[in-house]
């Protein structure tokens, strides 16, 4: 059985920090032809917005400000999204001519790391089904969204699962969807939303996800992940692709 590595480090309160790991991890894993990744993590209060979205025909500027919400970019596609301590993020870093993907299009690919979210949900009694192309929703909310970047041979899959997020505080945040028009990047596509936590009435830790999401992709990769640490390499591309990239306004608010 093929061994992946799985990183658990995270920055909570550094949330673009936690951006360049991931492209870092993608950069380093393509040079050294390194082993697949999956990793998990956490923000905590920020918004993140797709590469080719409009910050400010996203997300609500004034309460951000005031509430400290950071904003950030991520390099994959997809809708903005608000995260706290009660969001898991999944990050899944792999060569696109990797025997297990490169004979899938882009949709078979998401349906295949989706595969091992939709089993760890229903180790908690929830039925979630894939909504093309990158959701899955539960009776009709979303419980989790997905994007991908593909580049330098490699792709990174973002996916996140909300556990036991602020609700409230994430559609105020985030700006309701308009009707199409001229503006700048490409809108999110608003879905109502739900927690784990509010499917199965209990609470959930995050960590009780985080295990079960473990075993649920090795279930559906049929692999070994194997609890790692970021390399020396990995450590200081993060610290650069941080200071030149992701702690910039130029690159998350493009400007």
């Amino acid at each position: 059985m093929e061994k992946w590595r799985l990183l658990e480090i995270e920055y909570p309160s550094r949330a673009g920090l936690n951006l360049a790991i991931d492209e870092a991890l993608l950069r380093q894993t393509a040079k050294n032809k390194g082993s697949p990744i999956v990793r998990f993590w956490r923000n905590r209060n920020a918004v993140v917005v797709g590469y080719s979205q409009c910050v400010e025909a996203e997300v609500n500027l004034e309460l951000c400000r005031i509430r400290g919400i950071q904003i950030v970019r991520r390099i994959t596609g997809g809708g903005t999204v608000y995260q706290d301590l009660g969001n898991l993020n999944y990050s899944i870093v792999i060569g696109s001519n990797h025997p297990l993907v490169r004979r899938l299009d882009i949709q078979d690919s998401y349906n295949l790391f989706l595969s091992g979210v939709v089993k760890c949900l229903k180790k908690f009694g929830v039925n979630p089904l894939i909504d093309p192309p990158n959701s899955l929703l539960v009776q009709g909310r979303k419980i989790s969204g997905n994007a991908q970047a593909r580049r330098r041979g490699m792709i990174l899959h973002h996916g996140t699962i909300l556990v036991n997020s602020d609700l409230n505080l994430l559609s105020e945040v985030l700006k309701p969807q308009k009707k199409p028009s001229r503006q700048i990047g490409v809108p999110s596509k608003r879905r109502p939303v739900t927690n784990l936590s509010d499917e199965v009435a209990g609470k959930i830790s995050i960590q009780a996800v985080k295990e079960s999401l473990r075993r649920s992709f090795e279930e559906a990769l049929s692999v070994k992940l194997v609890r790692s640490a970021l390399t020396s390499d990995e450590k200081e591309a993060s610290r650069i692709l941080y200071d030149e990239k992701y702690s910039r306004e130029e690159w998350n608010f493009w400007r």
